[in-house]
């Protein structure tokens, strides 16, 4: 299977492979129906290793985005003009933007390491407590948090003392202080583009993801189409990226003008 070798924000390296049309499709049903528990669970799967931070994971998925259906996206501007958007800008204002800041929270004999969260959707306050837990020592045993099951996680948790959730609250809030309002799109007044924004740890990374992703069903399924009948009847659709499939389809199209030009040029010679 064919991979691309990914440098990420926080300096790691992975290989993510390609985005087929099949697993496309299946990510478009969960944007349509607004599943984003759904959604982050199938991209967690194509994409994301267990313990890839959240700037680690958006980049990831601005980056498939770019390179498997379209680096660019559209506004509507002023006059109702068509503005396109590099999604390049939005890669480097994350790695400009990078924060990872670990910190040690101590209670007597019990030590909780903290960061940057690594899940991609937080479905409760508990969700972004687990995923900010790196690791839970007490005195000189020390547990590794993401090797534990839900459950296990939920035992630890319930289990800590007092003191210890009020220094990871205090640990949340200002990091969401920092990662609350981390601009991707300048306001453009002449343009009438308004600025977008997203708040790291409040799901607006997810929602970001699922509205660059989303797309027209009917449409999709009109390219599914016209590929099956004009360009290729061995029904490989499927197996290809979102962006191969529309250059075979302008290939074709292009063929089909150019092979209609020689037409006419030779009736025009034989009238």
């Amino acid at each position: 299977m064919f991979t691309i070798e990914l440098d990420l924000p926080s300096g790691r390296k992975v290989r993510i492979p390609e985005l087929n049309n099949r697993d496309y499709l299946t990510i478009l049903k969960f944007c349509e129906n607004k599943d984003y528990h759904g959604l982050s669970e199938f991209l967690n799967k194509l994409y994301l290793e267990p313990d890839l931070n959240i700037f680690d994971r958006f980049f990831i998925l601005i980056y498939v985005r770019k390179l498997f259906v379209s680096n660019k996206l559209m506004f509507k501007g002023k006059d109702d003009m068509d503005v396109t958007y590099s999604l390049d800008d939005a890669l480097s204002k994350l790695v400009d933007n990078y924060v990872d800041v670990d910190k040690n929270l101590v209670c007597g004999d019990i030590t909780l390491t903290v960061g940057v969260p690594i899940g991609l959707y937080f479905d409760s306050i508990d969700d972004l407590y687990q995923y900010t837990i790196r690791t839970v020592r007490f005195k000189d045993t020390s547990i590794n948090f993401n090797d534990l099951t839900a459950d296990e996680k939920r035992t630890v948790l319930s289990k800590l003392p007092t003191s210890i959730f009020l220094q990871l609250q205090d640990y949340i809030v200002d990091l969401s202080n920092t990662l609350f309002d981390l601009t991707l799109i300048e306001a453009n007044s002449d343009l009438d583009i308004s600025e977008v924004s997203v708040n790291i740890l409040g799901n607006g990374v997810i929602y970001f993801i699922a509205s660059i992703l989303s797309y027209d069903l009917v449409y999709f399924y009109e390219t599914l189409y016209h590929y099956n009948h004009f360009v290729s009847k061995a029904g490989d659709f499927f197996d290809l990226t979102y962006n191969e499939t529309r250059l075979l389809l302008k290939i074709h199209s292009e063929r089909i003008e150019k092979e209609n030009e020689e037409v006419k040029k030779r009736e025009q010679q034989n009238s």
